[in-house]
């Protein structure tokens, strides 16, 4: 089987996407299969591991960047899988597909949850009308991390094959977390502070006394400029003493400021399987997340801490993250995390169920 990932920005930064993009197509030729990643720009691909990279002739600017050489590199064989939604790269790329008789599959990694899709809802219905209901029916399949998204693509009048497997997440030979009890809890992701919760983690903060409020580090890149407008809540709510917001983390230093943590906390309003917290979670991290698909998923199986995303709850969680079973559940959660959700197994789980498709 020959997957093609198009992902333009598969060489661009150090992002949850691109590293998704990068490691799903290294587990399949782990497994077995080809794996070819279709990209427009960054640096210099890497040559080993498997993978072929190959670039794609673009044309147009910012969000109207489209393909123009996908047909250069497509076998009528070929799965293509496209990632995220409400882009039109993904129109134009599904549209060469089927004029070549190349089956698509649809990785909007969240993209289609009720929340997002009320975001700027006129302009997505009229997209909808327009390109991406015909994207999303045409689909030879869609792929969703949990069973719980599947009632998404319901409510968009979806009916057809769904793949279902969660994210994946680099396994460490053996948990990497030093069990300080006395440092920090950390945050890491994007300043989207609804969608992430960020006002409710800085109220639970808030709600503690002081002499329980622990040190809590907020990481990540901006978005629409609302980082500012996180540090100012924090400031207005008297915490600078216990709260602060840092710069985005990746590589060895994202991985520092993990180990060194006493805890992690993902309290998003509403997501899929953010990366941050899989990350976390594999370093044997005590986390705590809310009832998200993936934070559910944890808590089933003893390996995060559930909180339900309102300030009282959160509030009770961070106290869990300093009891003295904590480091039992992150240690729960680092094994739980090698056996199922390394990148190879996810990858050949994708790959038997893609494979078993109609058509």
């Amino acid at each position: 089987m020959r997957v093609v990932r198009y992902y333009p920005r598969a060489l661009v930064g150090d992002g949850g996407m691109t590293s998704a993009v990068k490691r799903w197509s290294q587990g399949m030729v782990n497994c077995g299969a080809e794996a070819v990643i279709a990209f427009d720009e960054g640096v210099d691909p890497p040559s080993e591991g498997g993978v072929q990279w190959l670039p794609v002739r673009h044309a147009g600017r910012r969000a109207l960047k489209v393909p123009i050489g996908l047909e250069e590199i497509l076998e009528p064989d070929d799965i293509l899988v496209l990632h995220s939604g409400w882009t039109y790269r993904n129109v134009r790329a599904a549209a060469v597909g089927k004029r070549m008789g190349v089956r698509y599959v649809l990785e909007p990694r969240g993209a289609y949850d009720p929340h997002i899709v009320a975001r700027k809802k006129l302009l997505k219905k009229g997209w909808w009308a327009a390109w991406e209901k015909e994207l999303v029916m045409d689909a030879h399949a869609i792929h969703v991390f949990f069973d719980e998204e599947k009632a998404h693509l319901d409510a968009l009048g979806y009916r057809g094959a769904v793949i279902t497997v969660s994210n994946g997440v680099d396994v460490p030979r053996e948990p990497l977390w030093r069990g300080k009890r006395d440092s920090y809890v950390l945050w890491l992701g994007r300043f989207d502070p609804q969608h992430k919760g960020l006002d409710i983690l800085i109220d639970a903060v808030s709600s503690l006394s002081v002499s329980e409020r622990p040190q809590v580090r907020l990481h990540g890149p901006d978005w629409r400029d609302r980082k500012q407008k996180v540090a100012q809540w924090i400031a207005d709510r008297g915490l600078t003493e216990w709260m602060s917001v840092g710069d985005a983390a990746y590589g060895p230093a994202k991985r520092e400021l993990l180990v060194e943590a006493s805890g992690f906390v993902y309290p998003s309003r509403w997501d899929a399987c953010p990366n941050s917290t899989l990350e976390a979670v594999s370093l044997g991290l005590p986390t705590l997340a809310t009832p998200y698909p993936l934070g559910t998923y944890l808590a089933t199986k003893n390996g995060a801490i559930l909180a339900q995303p309102d300030a009282h709850s959160l509030a009770d969680g961070l106290r869990r993250l300093f009891s003295n079973g904590a480091s039992e559940i992150g240690a729960g959660g680092a094994r739980l995390v090698r056996d199922e959700l390394g990148w190879d197994h996810v990858a050949g789980l994708w790959l038997e169920q893609a494979k078993a498709l109609p058509g």
